[in-house]
C-alpha cells in the first residue's frame, strides 16, 4: 500500500456557500477552485463543535469533544494524553 499525501487546508470563518467549487457565483475562489478540481473537495462533512479549538482537535484527534475534553479556545495548554494524526 502506498502512502498518501495529504494537505489539510483550514480556514476560519469559511462557510461552504461562499465557494464557487460548491456552487456559489457570487466571488472568485481560483486558487481553492484549482485544489478542489485536482483533489478531493467534500461535499458533506461535519463540525463537531461550532467553536474552533474543539472542533480541530476533533479532527486530529478523531474524537468528540465530550472524550478529548477541549470545550473552548485558549484553554492553555493542550492535554498530553491526547494522541494526534501523524
Amino acid at each position: 500500500m502506498s502512502n498518501f499525501n495529504i494537505v489539510w487546508i483550514c480556514s476560519d470563518q469559511q462557510r461552504w456557500d461562499t465557494l464557487r467549487c460548491l456552487g456559489f457565483k457570487g466571488t472568485q475562489t481560483p486558487n481553492i477552485d484549482r485544489l478542489a478540481a485536482r483533489g478531493t473537495a467534500f461535499a458533506r462533512a461535519y463540525c463537531q463543535s461550532p467553536i474552533c479549538t474543539p472542533s480541530r482537535t476533533s479532527f486530529l484527534t478523531g474524537l468528540y469533544p465530550i472524550a478529548h475534553q477541549v470545550h473552548q479556545n485558549g484553554a492553555g495548554t493542550f492535554p498530553s494524553h491526547l494522541v494526534l494524526l501523524p
